[in-house]
């Protein structure tokens, strides 16, 4: 009964509807599966999933995942103990396969099939225990081929099977340093519904018909997503084409108002939709922060834009809407419902703002979670996002916050990105590193770009090197890569 009343807190649901999750919920226990049952039980003929090969109503998508769980259950009967791996793509084939694993109770880690193949095995090598590999296509020796499992339910099985086993999911997590993490999370529990009760008052996404998630959801934040749909009834459209004007055509076809997404691939499906003329309600933006030329695109189609901020540890901590992020593209809004946070004053210098709520791993004894994230305080109750901690550069005894130049050298008319870093140097401690993108059919003069920087920034604030880049690369989650110098170019 308590999850019932905390789920009282979501007023988009009928006393109906919280009736028919307490069955769900009395059936499978706190396996993910009684959001299935119930999202099938009240949406029933809805759709629930749609990619450009399927689309499943919510019956339909609860029914599949149950005949697909008892092949997977004879499939592995004596594995069962072991950690489920699944190296997976934002297609409904692999997301069936992922609610299939986790209504079996197992542990579940989710790797995304776009990682290099020395990055998938560094995360199977970094499994406690036994591993059961699915993948699809891949040539991971052993690996239970996701196609042929699905062939058996296809081909008309009809045997069921589902468990009341708590599952655990575990997110691999690298940021741009390339140390493989492996984040733990419990899932069926409903302590995060007060935070959520909360976004969704505040967004308004219950009001929303069709979302496009444009994030991996082998990813918190896209995992998240998927959950959230099935909540609140909404059709959850995931594509895996990577022809931006493919994607936004299909996009169109399926009438998506939302999209839910990192900065980069928001980005590039507002330019393809703004010129189809496709009319978007709300943006949801997540996993890296947002800079200007981001927010003026998504603007182009609707200012209902909101920028969460959280961490694989610390999942969805606050909210920005666009009258804050419009002031200050950083600015991590206010926390939701639910989540206390302090900022620490580092001995090296900085501010690191700590994070306490039901949603997060805890690092330390006292309960409150160290992101890594250095922030500063705007003057009127708000926080801006600074820095990473591991990024901050210390040069001559100057704690210096790398999107500090970066945003100045972005108002300089011939650069259309730039990312900058601190690097080893034996005279300064540190010395900074600007890459930066040019505009086409811009010049670049480096001594006018230089002289542009020293208007606004002081001496020691501007790069000691300017390399210039034809791109950048990107986490799953949106957040830029160092470039390798031997790539760039010095001009």
């Amino acid at each position: 009964m308590r999850t019932i009343f905390q789920l009282l807190r979501l007023r988009c649901l009928t006393p109906y509807s919280l009736l028919l999750l307490y069955r769900a919920k009395k059936k499978h226990g706190n396996n993910l599966c009684f959001l299935l049952k119930f999202a099938a039980d009240y949406y029933g003929s809805e759709t629930a999933m749609a990619d450009e090969n399927t689309q499943l109503s919510f019956k339909q998508l609860y029914e599949k995942v149950l005949r697909l769980t008892f092949v997977i259950q004879r499939k592995i009967q004596n594995e069962l103990n072991n950690t489920a791996v699944l190296i997976c793509n934002n297609s409904i084939n692999h997301i069936l396969v992922l609610y299939a694993i986790q209504n079996l109770g197992l542990k579940l880690a989710l790797v995304n099939d776009k990682l290099l193949p020395g990055d998938i095995f560094k995360i199977i090598d970094k499994q406690a225990g036994a591993c059961t590999i699915f993948a699809s296509g891949s040539s991971i020796e052993n690996a239970i081929d996701i196609d042929d499992l699905l062939t058996h339910i296809n081909g008309g099985g009809k045997k069921q099977y589902y468990s009341k086993n708590h599952a655990r999911v575990i997110f691999p997590t690298s940021g741009t340093t390339g140390d493989i993490k492996l984040i733990e999370k419990k899932t069926g529990e409903f302590y995060w519904v007060q935070s959520f009760a909360d976004l969704v008052q505040r967004t308004a996404i219950d009001k929303r018909n069709a979302a496009y998630i444009a994030i991996p959801v082998s990813s918190g934040f896209g995992y998240t997503a998927l959950l959230f749909t099935l909540i609140l009834g909404k059709k959850a459209v995931v594509s895996g084409a990577k022809n931006i004007i493919t994607v936004a055509g299909f996009l169109s076809q399926q009438k998506v108002d939302l999209l839910v997404g990192v900065p980069t691939v928001l980005y590039k499906v507002a330019q393809q939709l703004e010129l189809e003329k496709h009319a978007v309600i709300s943006i949801i933006s997540s996993g890296a922060a947002l800079n200007k030329t981001i927010l003026n695109k998504l603007a182009g189609l609707t200012t209902n834009i909101f920028s969460l901020y959280g961490s694989t540890e610390a999942s969805t901590c606050f909210i920005a809407d666009y009258t804050q992020l419009s002031l200050d593209s950083c600015t991590l809004g206010t926390p939701l419902k639910g989540v206390k946070y302090q900022i620490q004053s580092l001995l090296g210098g900085g501010k690191e703002l700590l994070i306490q709520s039901p949603l997060a791993n805890a690092s330390s004894g006292s309960g409150w979670l160290a992101t890594g994230d250095l922030v500063v305080e705007d003057g009127n109750g708000g926080i801006i996002w600074c820095s990473r901690k591991d990024d901050m550069i210390i040069k001559m005894g100057t704690n210096i916050y790398p999107i500090e130049i970066e945003r100045q050298l972005l108002q300089i008319a011939c650069i259309e990105d730039a990312y900058v870093a601190g690097e080893k140097d034996v005279v300064k401690g540190e010395i900074i590193v600007a890459f930066i993108k040019i505009k086409p059919g811009t010049s670049f003069d480096e001594k006018l770009v230089r002289e542009s920087l020293r208007l606004v920034l002081s001496g020691i604030k501007v790069p000691d090197e300017i390399y210039i880049v034809d791109y950048f690369n990107y986490t799953s989650t949106g957040k830029k890569i160092r470039p390798a110098r031997a790539i760039s170019k010095k001009e």
